[in-house]
C-alpha cells in the first residue's frame, strides 16, 4: 500500500512542477487550498483551486483525511525531512500541545473565513466560473520566501516539534477538515487481537497515539489522521484495519476528541513524546505574539511568519541543561519584536495618515519605514515623496521620487508623481 502511497505523492508533485512550468495555464489557474475562500466565500467565484476543495471535503466525508495522507504535497515533503532525520540517527520528540487543535484552527478563522465572509455578507455576491483565473503565481511568493518557506514549514519545524509540525501546529486546511474528518465513515478500526507492541503509535507519520485510541475507543478518533495505511500494515496482529461503518451505528462522543491528557503513557512509546501542556498559554501567546509581528514584513505569509513564531516559541519554552542559549535567544526575540513592531506601526500611521492628507505625520513615520526597513516598497517612497511635495519641500520629494522610480520604473503611479513635481515646479 506505501508503494502506492508514495507514487502517488510522487506524481502530485510531477503534475505541480508541469503546472508551474507553464503547462495547461490557459485552461487551469491557481489550483490553491485559500482559493476557495478567497473566490467562492467572498465573492462567489468557482475556479480550479475551490473544486480542488470540493474535493477535499467529499472525499474527507467518506474516506477521512485521505487527500492530506495521498495527494498534499506539503505533508509529502514533512514526511521526507522526517526520513533524512531518521538515516542521519535523529529522531526528534514529538510535542503533545492543546496548540495542536487551537493554533491552525485560529490561523483558519482569522485571516481566512472570517474576513471573507464578512466581505461576502456586506458585498454583492455573485456565481461565476472562471477555472484559469487568478494565474497560478498569484499565491506564489518570489524565490527566497518560497526556500525559506520549504525550509522551515517543511524541515525545521519537524525537527523541533516532531512529526509533520507544520501539518499539526499550523495548517488550517487540515483544520477546515477536521469536521468531515470526524464524520467520515471509513476510519482505522480495532479488529481486536491487539498485544500493545506501539507500532502504530510509533510509525504514525503525524504522532497520533494510535495505540491508546484503538483500545479506548475501538478506532482512531483523532481528526489529524491522514489514512495512510501505515499502522494498518505494520501491525504485527493485524488488529487495525480500514474499514466503513453506517453512520446510523457509529459512536460519536465529544469528549473522545479531547484526550490530550491521557495519550503517549504507554511504556513502549512515552520516550518518543514531549508533554508541553502545562506551557500551552505562553506557548500561544508568545506564537501570537512573535507571528503577529513578523507577518507580512519582507513579503513573509502566514505559513512562514507562524512557523517561525511556533518554533521560536518552544525553543524559549523548551527547558535546556545550559540557560544560556534560552536568554540570547530571548534577548534576540525581543530586539526583532521591537524593530518589526515599530515598523509595523510607523507603516500602518504613515499610510493612515497620507490617506487623510496628514502630510507632517505621515513624512515623520514614512521616513522611519524608508530609513530603517530594508525591503523596499515603492508605494511607500511614493507616498513619502508626495507627501514632501505638498508641504513645500520639493528637493526631499524628487530624492524620495527617483528611489521610487528606480524600484518600479513603469509603475504609473511613479510617473504621475514625476509629473506631478516636475511640471509644477519648473
Amino acid at each position: 500500500m506505501q508503494k502506492y502511497r508514495i507514487f502517488s505523492l510522487f506524481f502530485i508533485h510531477v503534475l505541480i512542477l508541469v503546472h508551474v512550468a507553464g503547462f495547461g495555464q490557459e485552461y487551469i489557474g491557481s489550483v490553491d487550498f485559500q482559493e476557495f475562500f478567497h473566490s467562492f466565500l467572498k465573492i462567489g467565484k468557482i475556479n480550479a483551486g475551490v473544486i480542488l476543495v470540493f474535493f477535499a471535503l467529499l472525499s474527507t466525508l467518506i474516506f477521512g483525511r485521505f487527500f492530506c495522507g495521498w495527494a498534499c504535497h506539503f505533508g509529502a515533503i514533512q514526511e521526507l525531512s522526517w526520513f533524512i532525520l531518521q538515516k542521519l540517527n535523529i529522531t526528534p520528540k514529538t510535542i503533545n500541545s492543546r496548540l495542536v487543535f487551537i493554533l491552525p484552527i485560529f490561523i483558519l478563522l482569522h485571516f481566512y473565513l472570517i474576513p471573507n465572509l464578512d466581505h461576502a455578507f456586506n458585498n454583492p455576491w455573485v456565481f461565476s466560473i472562471e477555472l484559469n483565473k487568478p494565474n497560478i503565481w498569484a499565491f506564489l511568493p518570489g524565490l527566497i520566501i518560497g526556500l525559506l518557506t520549504f525550509f522551515i514549514d517543511g524541515f525545521l519545524i519537524v525537527y523541533f516539534l516532531g512529526r509533520k509540525g507544520f501539518c499539526r501546529f499550523i495548517c488550517p486546511w487540515g483544520a477546515f477538515l477536521k469536521l468531515p474528518s470526524a464524520l467520515a465513515i471509513y476510519k482505522v478500526r480495532n479488529t481486536g487481537g491487539c498485544i500493545n507492541s506501539g507500532n502504530c503509535t510509533r510509525n504514525c507519520p503525524i504522532g497520533i497515539d494510535v495505540n491508546y485510541e484503538i483500545n479506548s475507543y475501538n478506532k482512531v478518533v483523532n481528526t489529524n489522521c491522514t489514512n495512510c495505511m501505515i499502522c494498518t500494515e505494520g501491525c504485527p496482529t493485524s488488529a487495525l484495519k480500514f474499514s466503513y461503518e453506517n453512520p446510523l451505528n457509529e459512536r460519536y462522543n465529544l469528549i473522545d476528541f479531547f484526550n490530550g491528557e491521557n495519550i503517549y503513557k504507554s511504556q513502549n512509546t512515552k520516550q518518543l513524546f514531549t508533554n508541553l501542556r502545562s506551557k500551552d498559554i505562553l506557548f500561544f501567546i508568545f506564537t501570537l505574539v512573535i507571528g503577529f509581528s513578523i507577518d507580512g514584513l519582507f513579503s513573509m505569509g502566514h505559513f512562514l511568519s507562524f512557523g517561525i513564531a511556533i518554533i521560536t516559541s518552544y525553543n524559549i519554552l523548551k527547558e535546556y541543561r545550559k540557560n544560556i542559549f534560552k536568554l540570547v535567544l530571548s534577548l534576540f526575540v525581543i530586539l526583532i519584536l521591537v524593530w518589526s513592531l515599530s515598523i509595523k506601526y510607523s507603516i500602518h500611521n504613515g499610510v493612515d495618515s497620507y490617506l487623510n492628507a496628514n502630510y507632517t505625520e505621515s513624512i515623520k513615520y514614512l521616513k522611519f519605514v524608508t530609513d530603517y526597513y530594508p525591503n523596499k516598497i515603492g508605494r511607500y517612497y511614493i507616498y513619502l515623496s508626495d507627501s514632501y511635495y505638498e508641504t513645500g519641500m520639493i528637493n526631499q520629494a524628487k530624492f524620495y521620487a527617483e528611489i521610487a522610480n528606480s524600484i518600479n520604473p513603469n509603475h504609473e503611479s511613479v510617473h504621475q508623481l514625476f509629473n506631478k513635481i516636475y511640471n509644477n515646479t519648473e
